[in-house]
């Protein structure tokens, strides 16, 4: 598929929730449904796939189908958006948090219309662990939304793909092993962790030599899969795009090594500095797998201390020399393309991965879970999710050399995501041109600014 990365101003800058979307003009193509939508941001995604030449000889006429394609009668396909969960703790806006709906509804159309009531479709996510998943499909309309679609006769399933959450939800464990990104620190393999998980689960599928990810099969059974990403900030990653959206796919987070536990001079990459109150609370979040009021008391504390001493604020690896996280990104990309249906890698991508970005609105600041929104008003779209990152790294105002999973992932020389570096031709306008200027987060503060 065309590896290009194609952007659309749409110059819309918040989302119409409450509109039942009727288009003022009927499509040739159909596709009209009383569904609560947004008639202006529906219209430009489809001028999106216009732009891309979809079905190039069908625009305009009854039978165009854009994703005809890459989705075939009896495909299985999976959309894949960006939950989170319901609430942003900070300022209460969740337009800045998950994808919108009014970019999900479109997708979902020109699959049915490319599936022909055959083949299967899923909307699934594996969203953080306090997130409540009935509440979150409750927002903008997505789940009373597809009991409409399935009332009119179509089969759509949504399905959190949280083991713990979702007990019945059958599952594969994927092994890259040797071929991971992490065995370069491997030594180490006893640090590796995730805030407010069972960390000997996590060495159980993580130590030298054995690098392994738990998958849903519904997710390894697609053809196709379709990620839409909300673009925000990242505390450990430095931003989260299509790549890191796809972290989302595993469904238990005990799998996901974020950070290494400790300092630099610890071999750990949780913070910069050796501090014992820092290594105090580290050592409670990993037996205890909460945040109780003991650690909500001792962050305050280490905050405060280090204010006060003029010393760093970096807390679970939320800065920019977290070392793991990039590398559990590019492993997941890499079982994401590559594992069969039996969770087997192969030297050949097995499925077909559509990526387009929520960027009406994206998140700053404290992203990802307590952004701050950015009006950007622009949409972004791709087969190929490494070049499509490196291009939103850069409408956010970064330096894509400086954010490692993408540096990283164009030096791939196994299960690469991107054969293409050349960096000025994989996009559709003058990028140096669009800069929306996020404010990145305080442990990336002017580290990712592109200077």
């Amino acid at each position: 598929m065309n590896k290009d990365v194609y952007i659309r101003d749409t110059e819309i800058y918040h989302y119409n929730n409450e509109i039942i979307f009727n288009p003022s003009k009927k499509y040739p193509e159909g596709l009209n449904f009383d569904i609560k939508s947004d008639a202006k941001i529906y219209e430009e995604i489809r001028n999106l796939f216009i732009d891309m030449n979809l079905d190039k000889e069908n625009i305009g006429k009854k039978a165009w189908n854009p994703f005809k394609e890459f989705i075939k009668k009896g495909d299985h396909v999976i959309i894949k958006p960006n939950l989170v969960r319901e609430i942003n703790p900070l300022n209460g806006n969740t337009d800045c948090l998950i994808t919108n709906f009014s970019i999900i509804r479109p997708i979902i159309d020109y699959v049915l219309k490319a599936l022909e009531k055959t083949g299967s479709l899923i909307v699934g996510d594996a969203p953080v662990q306090e997130c409540i998943f009935e509440e979150v499909i409750k927002l903008n309309g997505l789940d009373s939304a597809i009991q409409t679609y399935n009332q009119k006769g179509y089969n759509i399933q949504l399905i959190d793909l949280r083991k713990h959450q979702n007990p019945d939800l059958k599952c594969k464990i994927v092994s890259i092993n040797k071929d991971s990104s992490l065995c370069e620190i491997d030594k180490y393999w006893d640090k590796y962790a995730i805030t407010n998980y069972d960390l000997k689960k996590m060495h159980e599928h993580h130590h030298e030599g054995v690098h392994e990810y738990l998958l849903p099969e519904c997710v390894l059974n697609a053809n196709v899969i379709i990620n839409l990403p909300k673009p925000k900030t990242h505390r450990k990653a430095g931003m989260t795009a299509c790549m890191k959206n796809f972290v989302g796919v595993n469904s238990l987070k005990e799998y996901l090594p974020h950070h290494r536990n400790g300092s630099i001079s610890e071999h750990g990459d949780e913070y910069p500095e050796k501090n014992c109150l820092k290594k105090v609370q580290s050592n409670i979040k990993n037996y205890t797998y909460t945040r109780n009021i003991i650690i909500r008391g001792l962050n305050k504390i280490c905050l405060g201390l280090e204010k006060l001493l003029g010393l760093d604020r970096y807390l679970e690896g939320s800065w920019h020399g977290n070392d793991t996280i990039w590398r559990t990104i590019l492993d997941i990309n890499k079982v994401i393309l590559y594992a069969d249906k039996e969770g087997k890698l192969q030297d050949q991508p097995q499925r077909i991965i559509f990526n387009l970005a929520d960027m009406i609105i994206g998140g700053e600041k404290e992203g990802p879970l307590k952004p701050s929104p950015k009006e950007v008003g622009i949409l972004v779209a791709s087969f190929n999710q490494l070049n499509m990152d490196r291009t939103i790294c850069q409408i956010m105002g970064f330096n894509p050399n400086k954010i490692k999973y993408i540096f990283e992932g164009y030096n791939l020389k196994k299960y690469q995501i991107s054969s293409s570096k050349k960096y000025k031709n994989i996009c559709n306008v003058n990028i140096k041109t669009i800069n929306k200027n996020f404010i990145p987060t305080d442990g990336w503060s002017d580290y990712l600014l592109d200077k």
